[in-house]
């Protein structure tokens, strides 16, 4: 399958012919979007109070809305074929104005994008905590800035992709997918198609990346499918980089504009936050939910006593957004630590003393902020204390005082960003429906068999399960084989995302590994006529304690179940897909009480050569507290990953559209994803504060580095932009970014805002 992608922001679409590509050899069909999915569902999306949704299918029916949007598709015996096709599709557009700025969009006469409302709202959300007004009256000094996080392209090494097979004689369904759940995509399907879910048997593929946008579909995936269904042969669709970049959900794209209340002593008292959200152009599943969970977040790691926000989602002729490795956490960092800056800046104080002044002591937990959010534990002194430690704070600011005083060509600026990362899962399933499950098995030749429901986009999942069952079940991990990406399995997961997994997934795993380890026991307590209490499971064998010649082998046991079913407690059937547990196994779900809170401090040194704008990052060092870490090589290689993207974030990526609506940015050689060399290497350390929420007493990690990185480097840059005037600057710091403004102070031009 093809798509055929409209070339124009926001514009009718009269009529498209398609006869040209229907008669060209090795074509099997072209359909138009209306052919299609006209009959479909409309796409769901996570209900926010007034959300107003218009409807959007899969594939665009009469307007397309954004550079990418899909309009027809071509089915071809091979690519080449469907290429050759596409390109004698014929569309007739009548292009319309077109809203790339989420402010124009507000304007009194700006274009709308959907005729069937009175404006380019999706919604406005109000929230807060505290008596903002109070707060506001007694505090010393305000001040306001303005922040701004760009588009960023989530730029997997591989797009999205898919394959489908449908079996017309026994109904079923088989899907090869890159995803991020692939239950969800199960149950997506089943409802696009109307086929029932155990109908449905979806295989996730080796994962090459996903960072969020592969959470849910978008539309063609369902297309695809539909066309497997009707033509009863495999149907694959393989995304290009081009459209990767043009249609695949975008992050970000916010602007903020700040409030900050605060005492003469450093103390941030409150803050009002008024904020736009740049939705793109139609509700994906979870568009509007990540600007809608900012503003519960903007306590972050200090005591606030009064917030005020508003966030208004607009849609622009842009493509959509959504979740990006962090959803909502990096913007309310970011405003956040650039206003702890600000605030040190204008008192002359320690950045470092202003955040220590304003932190949640670590005997205030658990800790609930003014808008409501339940912190379970953390100790965010001792992790600043760390990371200035690491990087020896005090020599650095030595060494700024000496590149000023001696008049040093280059700049040097230091920046700190202290945080916290929500993960885990906060909202408790309804009755009976399981969040996360596993079944750990005992084997007849002694080794243990993992099958997880989660879909593994290469995290290293399949270290941490074999090494929490084996912990266990005081087997070599080399022993435990873990099974995962697999609807069949006797096991279930939401998804991979919000740093969750070990947590929640990784709980079920040591909750069936102990349940299986307590049927072993109790069996051989059987045979060898003592008390379970009086055994001991270790290397495949089962012991009497002070008695090592009485023994018997788990496999043996594993076999004897396998033939005697009866000689153990039969457990109910899996809810999550009504698979029988048989043999020695335990099946075990997982939903734990509240989200656990992670958080972290992060410290940047740049040097900037004011006469060409380049920054160079000196050192960075990140100390992060994720509870208890359970292998540090693999939290390390999330840091890493995380500061990667967040570091790419702050230098050199942005999305950018012209006035139009067209992409600018539409290859890798104008989205500029940092390479190898052009990010610095990190000191990492931990602080270990374990979660009561979980039995391993784990919190996430994956996301942080795109949480902190930013705004350290931000700060970096503004501190050694200081001496200069220079206030405020928006990411991407990009050199001619960062050269103009240091022309303009030279020059006497600068207008800070």
């Amino acid at each position: 399958m093809l798509v055929v992608r409209s070339p124009y922001a926001h514009t009718d679409i009269k009529s498209i012919q398609l006869d040209a590509a229907r008669s060209q050899p090795g074509v099997i069909a072209a359909f138009q979007g209306a052919e299609l999915v006209s009959g479909m569902p409309t796409l769901d999306t996570i209900p926010l109070p007034g959300l107003r949704k218009p409807e959007r299918r899969p594939l665009a029916v009469g307007r397309a809305r954004y550079i990418g949007d899909p309009v027809a598709v071509i089915l071809a015996e091979n690519l080449y074929a469907a290429e050759d096709a596409r390109d004698l599709v014929d569309v007739e557009y009548e292009p319309l104005p077109a809203i790339v700025d989420p402010e124009a969009g507000l304007e009194p006469g700006a274009p709308l994008l959907y005729d069937e409302l009175d404006s380019n709202i999706a919604f406005v959300q109000q929230t807060g905590g505290g008596d903002i007004q109070a707060v506001f009256e007694k505090a010393d000094r305000v001040t306001r800035l303005r922040v701004v996080n760009q588009r960023l392209a989530p730029s997997s090494l591989e797009p999205r992709a898919c394959m489908f097979d449908f079996d017309p004689s026994s109904g079923e369904l088989s899907a090869w997918v890159s995803s991020q759940a692939v239950f969800r995509a199960r149950d997506t399907l089943a409802h696009f198609l109307g086929l029932d879910r155990s109908r449905i048997k979806v295989h996730n593929a080796e994962v090459g990346g996903a960072f969020g946008a592969k959470t849910n579909y978008l539309g063609e995936e369902m297309v695809a499918a539909a066309l497997a269904v009707k033509y009863g042969r495999p149907v694959k669709w393989i995304e290009q980089r081009s459209e990767n970049l043009q249609a695949q959900s975008q992050g970000r794209g916010q602007v903020n504009y700040i409030e900050a209340a605060f005492q003469d002593d450093g103390r941030l008292l409150g803050l009002r936050v008024h904020s736009l959200a740049d939705l793109g152009a139609f509700l994906a599943f979870a568009t509007a939910m990540v600007p809608g969970r900012v503003p519960s977040m903007l306590c972050g790691p200090y005591q606030l006593q009064a917030l005020e926000s508003k966030m208004v989602g607009v849609f622009t002729n842009k493509a959509t957004t959504a979740p990006y490795r962090g959803a909502g956490r990096p913007e309310a960092a970011y405003i956040l630590e650039r206003t702890m800056d600000r605030i040190a800046h204008e008192l002359g104080l320690d950045p470092a003393e202003v955040r220590r002044r304003n932190f949640i002591p670590p005997q205030a937990f658990p800790y609930t902020t003014v808008t409501g959010l339940h912190y379970d534990s953390g100790n965010y002194q001792a992790a600043l204390d760390r990371a200035l430690e690491l990087a020896d704070y005090i020599g650095w600011r030595a060494k700024q005082r000496e590149y000023r005083e001696t008049a040093n060509s280059s700049l040097l600026g230091i920046g700190l960003s202290t945080f916290i990362e929500f993960s885990g899962d906060n909202v408790l399933p309804p009755a009976g429906i399981p969040r996360e499950a596993a079944t750990v098995r005992i084997r007849r030749d002694g080794t243990a068999l993992v099958q997880s429901g989660v879909s593994h986009n290469g995290q290293g999942h399949f270290t941490t399960f074999a090494q929490i069952a084996a912990a266990a079940l005081n087997l070599p991990a080399s022993k435990v084989e873990v099974r995962m990406n697999d609807t069949g399995l006797p096991g279930y997961s939401i998804g991979t995302y919000g740093s969750r997994v070990t947590q929640v997934a990784g709980s079920t795993v040591l909750l069936a590994a102990e349940a299986v380890k307590e049927k072993a026991l109790q069996l051989a307590a059987q045979l060898l006529e003592v008390a379970p209490a009086d055994l001991v499971m270790e290397n495949g064998r089962v012991t009497v304690r002070g008695a090592p010649a009485r023994t018997v082998e788990v496999g043996e046991l594993a076999r004897m179940v396998e033939e005697q079913p009866d000689l153990i407690e039969r457990e109910a059937p899996n809810p999550a897909n009504a698979t029988l547990i048989e043999g020695l196994a335990a099946w075990r779900d997982f939903s734990p009480p509240g989200a656990t809170y992670s958080s972290g401090a992060h410290f940047a040194v740049v040097e900037i050569d004011p006469d060409t704008g380049e920054v160079q990052v000196l050192k960075y060092v990140a100390v992060d507290d994720c509870g208890r870490v359970l292998n540090h090589y693999l939290v390390e290689a999330q840091i890493h990953g995380g500061l990667a993207q967040g570091i790419g974030q702050a230098l050199y990526e942005e999305v950018i559209y012209d006035q139009g609506g067209q992409l600018l940015t539409g290859t890798l050689m104008d989205y500029a994803l940092p390479n190898a060399g052009m990010v610095p290497d990190f000191v990492t350390d931990f602080i270990e504060t374990p979660s009561p929420y979980n039995p391993l007493g784990a919190k996430g990690a994956g996301e942080s580095g795109c949480i902190g990185g930013p705004p350290a480097i931000v700060n970096a840059v503004l501190d050694a932009l200081s001496p200069l005037g220079i206030k405020t600057i928006d990411m991407p710091l990009k050199p001619e970014k960062i050269w103009t403004l240091v022309q303009a102070a030279r020059h006497g031009t600068l207008v800070n805002t």
